[in-house]
């Protein structure tokens, strides 16, 4: 069941089969108490509570999936006979996408380096995410497509499509400073997450990026 839903929802219904007729058929359902559960299992019984009669399992919690990922109980049937069977049962919590991603900064600076070609690394967004499980798995990627510049969508590093090409004819002395930005967006896997965006300015001095050619 996914996490925060209210006290009270229905997980599922247990039912037991028992082969008598008449009252002997009838079934009361309990949720006993047992030994420690499975590594990573929490103790489910004051968790749960089950209707006696028709073996519906409600929680009795608001569950946190960072906090708690798994549940166990022990569920118990009777028939009026005192005859009983016992099973085990495991709650899963599943996470909600709560928390945006947070860049470390809301803006990064690079520099593309004279001679850089392509492929090569010209620096690295980074960026959080407190949800747990895929909802925090952290991809990256640029806003609008870029003829110069790619990230890496799982790492955050910004790396070069094509050689740097230096300005034909300019010398070091006459080259104007350049920058050009970039919009960078993070978000996790999941369809509909939550995304966050941060701004890359990158000193392009040492291309002919974005120039007309001579």
């Amino acid at each position: 069941m996914r996490e925060n839903l209210p006290p009270g929802t229905l997980v599922t219904t247990l039912r037991a089969i028992d082969a008598d007729t008449g009252v002997f058929g009838e079934l009361r359902y309990t949720v006993l108490e047992q030994p420690a559960g499975e590594p990573g299992m929490a103790e489910g019984r004051d968790a749960f509570a089950i209707n006696s009669s028709s073996g519906e399992l409600r929680s009795r919690l608001t569950f946190d999936y960072e906090r708690a990922k798994a549940f166990q109980l022990l569920v118990r049937a009777t028939d009026a006979g005192n005859a009983s069977a016992t099973v085990t049962v495991r709650v899963l919590v599943t996470g909600e996408d709560e928390y945006d991603p947070i860049f470390l900064s809301p803006s990064f600076n690079f520099e593309v380096p004279e001679g850089a070609r392509k492929g090569q690394s010209i620096g690295r967004v980074l960026a959080t995410d407190e949800d747990e499980g895929a909802d925090g798995v952290v991809l990256y990627s640029l806003a609008k497509p870029s003829p110069y510049f790619a990230i890496n969508q799982t790492t955050g590093t910004i790396y070069l499509r094509v050689d740097s090409q230096p300005q034909a004819g300019a010398g070091r002395a006459k080259r104007e400073p350049r920058e050009m930005s970039l919009e960078v967006q993070a978000r996790s896997p999941l369809p509909a997450s939550r995304s966050a965006s941060a701004q890359v300015i990158i000193d392009v001095t040492h291309t002919s990026f974005g120039l007309a050619p001579d």
